[in-house]
């Protein structure tokens, strides 16, 4: 086994495809598991081997991935979407029950890998408001908070196979073009972007930079395991509005009903229109420094050709 070889679950969404940079980047040798082979094929030219995601076959799945280093599962059908007909089903399906495959995949292995990087979200602590709350904190009883309790029990279930299992609860990514950016900054560009209301309510948020900067320190850290905060600092709805307006040179003053946003994004309006405050007491046991800690800066980087618009 080398630990140069990973397989990376969900490459073509926001985060995984800058990990996959990342990985290329570094050496590792990356096999690719995609619903979209042929999509995925086009996009990571450099890899390995791309081989099909497919819930009902794990045995195919338990071959790509037999005596890898690692396994990175970021697959999840994406969050800020339009949520229409039974899309709360998808989102629970595709994290809970994926991540059962992949985990399943990895018993059928005779060389299994040596550790599981799996996706996770700070909804893990629920919306209940303003209340500070690190890895050591408690699970919430919303509808995040279960979600994510079930999705991470299926990923600790490779820990009975040898596994060490690292759980990425994941904030607000700051990515150009994709995830919560991806919806707002149109709005922003027609003059038609701002705060939900009521504006105090804040959420935690990273770059992609630190995001993808904490799955390979997770994946080089032989010694840890279990949840790690990929957070930078928290936010006001209103300081975020400013923010992305200043960052893009749009002034972004438009107070948006809460049912508004509810009626585009079913729960996941709820990134945005509850409170949460989310810390970590980890990173420095990870031995990962934040990068990019002003929200100003991080943006200005991301939208520096569009800042000098008029």
């Amino acid at each position: 086994m080398s630990d140069k070889e990973v397989a990376l679950i969900g490459a073509t969404g926001a985060i995984g495809k800058e990990v996959f940079k990342e990985l290329i980047k570094e050496g590792y040798d990356v096999t690719v598991v995609a619903r979209d082979t042929d999509k995925a094929g086009k996009l990571f030219p450099e890899s390995k081997a791309v081989i099909k995601y497919n819930i009902a076959d794990p045995e195919s799945l338990s071959k790509a991935i037999e005596d890898v280093y690692g396994v990175i599962n970021l697959a999840g059908a994406p969050i800020f979407e339009k949520w229409k007909g039974d899309y709360e089903h998808e989102v629970v399906e595709s994290r809970v029950q994926g991540t059962a495959y992949i985990v399943n995949a990895i018993s059928l292995c005779k060389k299994k890998p040596q550790v599981l990087i799996n996706g996770s979200a700070s909804g893990f602590y629920g919306y209940s408001g303003a209340v500070n709350v690190d890895e050591n904190s408690s699970s919430g009883t919303d509808f995040w908070g279960k979600l994510v309790k079930d999705w991470e029990g299926e990923a600790l279930k490779a820990r009975d196979h040898g596994l060490r299992v690292v759980l990425l609860r994941t904030t607000l990514v700051l990515k150009d073009g994709e995830g919560a950016l991806g919806v707002l900054v149109p709005y922003f560009k027609r003059g038609l972007g701002g705060y939900v209301r009521p504006g105090d309510q804040q959420f935690p948020w990273i770059s992609i930079v630190d995001e993808v900067g904490i799955i390979m320190q997770c994946l080089k850290n032989d010694t840890f395991s279990g949840p790690i905060n990929c957070v930078a600092g928290n936010i006001t709805s209103r300081k975020f509005s400013e923010t992305i307006g200043m960052a893009i040179g749009r002034r972004g003053s438009l107070p948006i009903p809460k049912f508004i946003i509810k009626s585009m994004f079913g729960k996941a309006s709820d990134l945005v229109t509850q409170s949460q405050i989310v810390t970590s007491a980890r990173m420095e046991e990870l031995k990962y420094e934040i990068q990019e800690k002003s929200m100003k800066d991080s943006l200005s980087n991301l939208f520096k050709e569009n800042h000098s618009e008029p």
